[in-house]
Order: C-alpha cells, then structure tokens, then sequence
C-alpha cells in the first residue's frame, strides 16, 4: 500500500504532503459531500481526473488512513471507497478554503446560474462554519453507516 513521503517534521509541509496536490481535496470532496464512493463515481469528476492518477491517489490515501477500500458486498469486481475519521476530519480544512476562496473570489462562484448543490452556496447560506462542519461530517457519517451495513 503506498503511503505518502514525508519531506520535513514541518507540520505545514506535513500537511501539504498528505493533501496539497492537485487532486487529494477533490477526490475527498467528491466523497464527502456528494457521497461517491466507487472507482467510476469518483473518476466522474467536473475536473476530470485521469484514472491512473485517481488509482495511485486512491492508494495513498488508503495508506495514509483517510480512505477505506472494502469489497462490495454483491459484486466482486466493485470495490467500495469510505471515507475514515481522519478522512472526514479534512472539512475544517475545506471550510477554510471555501471561505476563502466565497470571500476572495466571488466573482468565480457566480459565473453561472444559482445552483443550490455547490458548495459556495451550501457554506455561505449555512448558519455558519461550524453548523456547515458539523452538518457535512453528520450527514456523510450517516452516508458511510447506511453504505456498509447493506
């Protein structure tokens, strides 16, 4: 199982290690809040990722321990992907690029029509961080327990 190499004892380049390439947050976002989690689900990104970069992604973030890959139940050839609780716990970092980038960059978020589903809308329309926190990490918990117990 691959797990990520870890440059310094920094914990900014740490973190950035682990999650700071171009494709970590969006495979996790895909999960969490749009609840993916085959192989073909999350290869089906808007960002369209390549799916030798989706597998070795995928491999890393199971060694890393913020992915589970499990058999499916039904069908041998489908392998399920779940988020852990190390895994869910990247929200508050998503939080924070999301507030960021509604503050900063606006203009970006409303280049099309309003669609309720985007995560600009869901944060800025949420009571506040906290509640879009909790409600997002509530729901895909609830999302994980319903996926596995069939």
């Amino acid at each position: 199982m691959n797990s990520t190499k870890f440059r310094s004892h920094c914990p900014i380049t740490t973190g950035i290690d682990v999650i700071g390439d171009k494709w970590t947050l969006l495979i996790i976002r895909h999960m969490l809040f749009r609840h993916k989690h085959t192989y073909g689900e999350l290869l089906d990104m808007k960002e369209r990722i390549a799916t030798k970069i989706l597998a070795e992604r995928l491999k890393t973030l199971a060694g890393d321990g913020l992915i589970e890959k499990r058999n499916h139940p039904t069908n041998k050839k489908v392998f399920l992907y779940t988020l852990t609780d190390k895994g869910i716990g990247t929200i508050e970092i998503m939080a924070k690029i999301i507030n960021f980038s509604v503050t900063h960059y606006r203009t970006q978020m409303m280049t099309k029509p309003v669609d309720k589903t985007k995560l600009s809308y869901i944060y800025t329309h949420a009571k506040n961080e906290e509640t879009f926190i909790k409600d997002a990490k509530s729901s895909y918990i609830k999302f994980r327990k319903k996926l596995l117990n069939f």
